[in-house]
């Protein structure tokens, strides 16, 4: 009897000193360099009106709402949000010394309570300014396990905000538009399909060749495909480097396989996101993508492969800002 009254006792031991041993630190840290003055990116950030344009968080729920102080692009200026998926929480300037540094606190409210210290850097460069965006805080006590995989989340972010930034603030610069659309029924295609297994590097090879060698084969067989082609990505494992996917391209029924493998990939519900701007976007779009599905608290479908379809892609597209990709990740 007294063993069962102490094996619940030593659980919870295990788990607080396990917690306690956890380092529980969030450290993120990017830059990109943007094409004009430290004093206009230095201006752009600290108007935090300016952040509905960019930031990598408000993207995914538009319509949140914000609050601004009377002056939010000065000291002790400040922005809070509050929404559905975002959750809530404030920045606010701490110390501003133009235009090399900005100092900033970030409080969340929700879904649970933190703060962190961010700051930004800017540095001059030949071809313009090295903008750095840094962030350091600690997870509650409870969460601690969470602090290795918030620092790579918040990297994302921060790599996908400073493109948005960029593109805002430099109209030749690369452009990037992502939007969120929601719940999709996606169709079931027949496709001739060429199977991949391996690393990022070799993948973006065999799609260069395997997709030219599918569009020539339609070509020479006057086959008009039955749908744009698109990538089924069956195990993707960013932390390995190792992907496992099909490269299609749509036929009709009882087109012959010649020299690729017959399948049929897609049907049923999806969530679809879209991506207008080059395929260098492609890794942090992705990870924004799962993030959303995450705080939209969808199930994500792991049994079926997830879709890359290319609606315009390099060989129609003006230029790679007018490349449109459309993502749908298999949901329950």
């Amino acid at each position: 009897m007294l063993y069962l009254l102490l094996l619940p006792l030593g659980i919870v031991a295990v788990v607080l000193i396990y917690l306690a041993l956890q380092p529980g630190e969030i450290r993120a840290r990017k830059s990109l360099v943007i094409a004009r003055e430290r004093a206009e990116i230095f201006d752009t950030v600290t108007d935090l009106r300016t952040w509905r344009v960019w930031s990598p968080w408000l993207l995914h729920e538009p319509d949140a709402r914000l609050d601004y102080s009377d002056s939010p692009d000065r000291q002790g200026g400040w922005y809070a949000w509050d929404g559905r998926i975002i959750g809530a929480g404030k920045l606010k300037h701490l110390r501003l010394e133009r235009p090399e540094r900005i100092e900033q606190r970030i409080s969340f409210t929700r879904p649970f309570k933190s703060t962190a210290a961010v700051s930004w850097e800017f540095v001059e460069q030949p071809s313009g300014t090295e903008v750095f965006w840094t962030l350091r805080g600690r997870m509650p006590f409870m969460l601690r396990f969470l602090a290795p995989i918030m620092s790579e989340a918040v990297g994302k972010d921060y790599q996908l905000g400073l493109a948005l930034l960029r593109a805002h603030l430099d109209p030749d610069a690369p452009q990037l538009q992502i939007r969120f659309v929601g719940e999709r029924e996606h169709p079931e295609h027949t496709a001739w399909t060429i199977p991949f297994a391996g690393g990022m590097d070799e993948m973006v090879k065999a799609m260069e060749e395997g997709f030219a060698r599918l569009a020539a084969a339609a070509s020479r067989q006057g086959l008009t495909p039955a749908g744009t082609a698109f990538t089924a990505y069956h195990m993707a494992d960013p932390k390995s480097g190792r992907f496992a996917c099909d490269l299609a391209l749509p036929v009709p029924e009882g087109t012959d396989a010649g020299d690729f493998e017959i399948r049929r990939l897609g049907g049923g519900r999806y969530y679809l996101t879209e991506v207008q701007g080059s395929y260098d976007f492609l890794e942090p779009v992705w990870y924004s993508v799962m993030a959303h599905l995450r705080m939209a608290k969808y199930t994500w479908d792991r049994k079926r492969p997830s879709l890359e379809v290319y609606v315009r892609d390099p060989s129609t597209a003006k230029d790679d800002n007018d490349i449109l990709t459309r993502i749908y990740v298999p949901i329950r």
